[in-house]
């Protein structure tokens, strides 16, 4: 049960992340830049999050060991992350990116496997393995754009950081600190080192539309309260390996809404990989519910 739930929340975390480029691609096309996108996101959630935890009394203090732990989860698995990933929709789709950046799975499920102890069953191969193919073939449509390798190397470079996100929050013992917490901290990390990039560079700029203002808000609620929370839940529920091959539905999500909301053209290879995909995650779902009926038949025997 403990694991269905992780998987669902999962699930509801790429829906959440997998819109989520449709929006930054609103942003930026008025008046906004990938900076103050990147700053407002984590900027207007914070007093949201600081009434969330007085509301539970939930202590702000975090020890000097936590605080440096932070410090390095939040600045390269988020700040870094959200900033290239977000910098590589200038350079090819959204679609693209968002289908490069799942490079990450497969980072997390092999040191997930190698490192630390988790077992890779048959099951879980196939659908990693069904994923990866999934992905390759989303990631179509190059054209020979001279802005091709920066947009490439940003979307795979963001997948980096985002799987060392992901495994130093298992690994470090972030996981169980409080999750609404563990966002305050990478709210307030990301925005202070982007605000203050911002204004040395001069990318900080207020001269957003309105429309601007509200989508970067609903990124901002969206994508910082729910989507970083399910993220953690699903980790704590159901292990980062399993997480990871379920956030394969994030470029379904974005293929689907480009398609749905701008009239993106699709072909039958993306349609494939969007297919392989879902076929990946009711695999591994599947797997799952089938060993917990076996598990709790061998209880029930003895």
């Amino acid at each position: 049960m403990r694991k269905a739930k992780g998987m669902m929340f999962a699930i509801i975390s790429a829906l959440i992340f997998g819109f989520t480029p449709i929006m930054v691609r609103e942003t930026l096309s008025n008046g906004s830049n990938v900076i103050m996108t990147s700053f407002l996101r984590g900027f207007f959630v914070i007093p949201f999050l600081i009434i969330s935890l007085k509301s539970r009394n939930v202590s702000l203090k975090v020890t000097k060991q936590e605080l440096k732990k932070l410090l390095l989860m939040c600045s390269i698995g988020g700040c870094i992350t959200m900033t290239m990933l977000y910098a590589s929709y200038q350079y090819i789709s959204v679609g693209l990116a968002t289908s490069i950046h799942f490079i990450f799975p497969t980072i997390v499920t092999v040191y997930s496997v190698l490192f630390l102890n988790e077992k890779m069953t048959k099951y879980k191969f196939i659908s990693l393995i069904a994923s990866i193919i999934g992905v390759i073939l989303l990631a179509n449509n190059v054209g020979g754009s001279s802005n091709f390798p920066l947009g490439l190397f940003l979307a795979v470079a963001s997948g980096c950081t985002y799987s060392f996100y992901l495994i130093y929050m298992d690994v470090s013992g972030l996981k169980y600190m409080d999750s609404v917490k563990v966002t305050f901290y990478n709210c307030m990390i990301n925005s202070t080192m982007l605000l203050i990039y911002g204004l040395i560079t001069g990318d900080f700029t207020l001269s957003l539309s309105k429309y601007a203002w509200i989508i970067a808000f609903v990124i901002s609620i969206l994508v910082s309260v729910f989507g970083t929370l399910f993220i953690q839940l699903a980790i704590v529920n159901a292990g980062v390996s399993t997480y990871t091959i379920f956030s394969t539905l994030e470029p379904i999500t974005s293929v689907i809404l480009g398609i749905v909301l701008f009239n993106e053209t699709t072909d039958p290879r993306r349609l494939l990989g969007c297919f392989m995909i879902f076929l990946s995650v009711m695999i591994l779902a599947l797997s799952t519910r089938f060993q917990e009926r076996k598990a709790k038949g061998r209880v029930n025997n003895e």
